[in-house]
């Protein structure tokens, strides 16, 4: 027996959540190896997060062919349209999914704007450092030989003199 759409988005807001929270679980995961460098761990919580994200896609795909199929747009109007359109109890059913899913969806993004910025702040030390190394940091600033406080200290690569 065929499922009905409100069964079939029922389905698909459910593994869209229980998705979500996957990753909202390993975005939360990946926060210790970031700031501690273990790139070992990050490159396999990364192979585990790519599936996820894929997964997230194609339900998304799904969701809206279910809504279109319906004659609903597929934007969060017509997924608000279609489930208004439904009973009370099931209306209520798939609030209460949509609602978890949202949490869901907004725990991945602070988290993963969280992880973001811990990998930026990590990039620009490392670009600084290179730079150190490589005699072209100009906005190097230590003591000279004389004592003072300037900027012109670091001129020539480091690299070539070790």
């Amino acid at each position: 027996m065929a499922m009905t759409s409100l069964q079939q988005l029922r389905s698909i807001l459910l593994a869209e959540r229980d998705t979500a929270s996957a990753l909202l679980a390993l975005l939360k995961s990946e926060r210790e190896p970031l700031t501690s460098s273990d790139s070992e761990v990050m490159t396999k919580i990364s192979a585990q997060k790519q599936p996820l994200l894929v997964q997230l896609e194609q339900l998304a795909r799904q969701r809206v062919v279910v809504l279109n199929s319906e004659g609903f747009s597929a934007d969060k109007d017509g997924l608000e349209a279609f489930i208004e359109n439904q009973t009370e109890p099931a209306a209520n059913e798939l609030k209460v999914i949509l609602k978890s899913l949202k949490l869901a969806a907004k725990g991945c993004k602070e988290n993963n704007q969280i992880n973001g910025s811990i990998v930026n702040v990590n990039r620009q030390y490392l670009q600084k450092a290179m730079s150190i190394l490589r005699g072209r940091d100009v906005n190097s600033t230590a003591y000279g030989p004389g004592g003072e406080y300037t900027d012109q200290v670091v001129r020539q690569p480091l690299l070539g003199r070790v």
